[in-house]
């Protein structure tokens, strides 16, 4: 089935749920514009007196149904979103926010794109230059263990707000270095980790696990985790390299922690060296010391990754940017 045949079965399917669970309810597909200039087709669910409602991608769900899933589940389940984010929505945000500045500055917080990609949207939106990025902004709508809504701020809410664009800059900054604090890690105790879940999600499905009770085979918890770190480290290609991910505390947008104040410096003083920083994606970045790459070479990397690995939309850069000790500023 072609995605635009399946789009259209959606629609229809999630038109049947609505006339039979709801008194008044309008299907509505549309193309939604998203980070980087990618269009992705989405499905929402309006009815009078909501003055917001869940939007819900439809590209994952069409590979799930050419894996065997059938519409009607995913209708099911679409609708069951849809319900589920309007009763997250009315207990987390009062609309009467939304107009006033001083009630809604405590959920706003910002978030870095790449410029050339996203002119269009820039347009429309209050943003500064970070070398080739651009730093934009947003409301935090809701956060929880379920995921992230947000808002982004156009022009127009700083008119109907009545704020100059520095105390809007002044209060996101303030918010995002206190809310989302920088997370730095090495590589290979995150790919260890995601191991030992792979591994004790194999042992209790349920991953209902108290660690120090944990057992696989012969080996406590302890024991797998000290090997799986060994096992990792062995397999590093260069035993000199050390790979870092820097990124918030909630792993969203994290890649925005490069222009916290002296995140960057602090790292490049505690290896004495500078600092390659790889563009992951824009939830995250890779912080390489004390190495002397090819930036070609490098730069070759991020953009096979870009191409071949990351959804458009999280694509951040394609070039590695180096931080100087010796200037203490990032160049690429």
């Amino acid at each position: 089935m072609k995605y635009e045949v399946f789009v259209e079965d959606i629609k229809r399917g999630i038109e049947e749920i609505v006339r039979e669970k709801l008194e008044d309810g309008v299907v509505v597909v549309r193309n939604v514009m998203k980070n980087n200039n990618v269009s992705m087709k989405a499905v929402s669910i309006t009815r009078k007196g909501e003055n917001a409602t869940p939007t819900i991608y439809l590209k994952d769900y069409y590979k799930e149904y050419e894996l065997g899933k059938s519409i009607e589940s995913i209708c099911n389940e679409i609708f069951e979103i849809y319900m589920d984010g309007i009763d997250r929505f009315k207990k987390s945000v009062n609309m009467d926010e939304f107009s006033d500045f001083d009630q809604i500055k405590e959920k706003i917080f910002y978030k870095i794109i790449n410029f050339e990609m996203n002119k269009k949207l820039l347009r429309e939106l209050p943003h500064f230059k970070f070398h080739d990025l651009a730093i934009i902004f947003f409301i935090m709508v809701n956060c929880d263990d379920k995921g992230q809504a947000t808002a982004l701020i156009h022009n127009q809410h700083l008119e109907a707000w009545g704020i100059s664009f520095e105390r809007l800059k002044k209060v996101a900054f303030n918010n995002t270095w206190e809310k989302y604090p920088a997370v730095i890690r090495k590589m290979e105790d995150i790919i260890s980790e995601m191991i030992m879940k792979e591994i004790m999600d194999e042992e209790d499905e349920e991953s209902d696990i108290i660690k120090e009770d944990s057992h696989y085979g012969s080996y406590d918890y302890e024991k797998i985790e000290n090997i799986i770190r060994e096992e990792v480290e062995n397999l590093k290609a260069d035993k000199e390299m050390e790979m870092y991910v820097l990124t918030n505390n909630i792993r969203f947008n994290g890649a925005t922690c490069i222009t916290y104040p002296g995140v960057i410096k602090r790292f490049a003083e505690e290896h004495n060296s500078d600092v390659y920083i790889i563009p992951s994606s824009i939830h995250e970045v890779i912080l390489v010391p004390g190495i002397d790459w090819e930036k070609e070479k490098v730069n070759e990397m991020i953009v096979d990754v870009n191409d071949h690995e990351l959804d458009p939309v999280e694509i951040l850069s394609d070039h590695v940017y180096i931080f100087k000790r010796e200037d203490g500023e990032i160049s690429y």
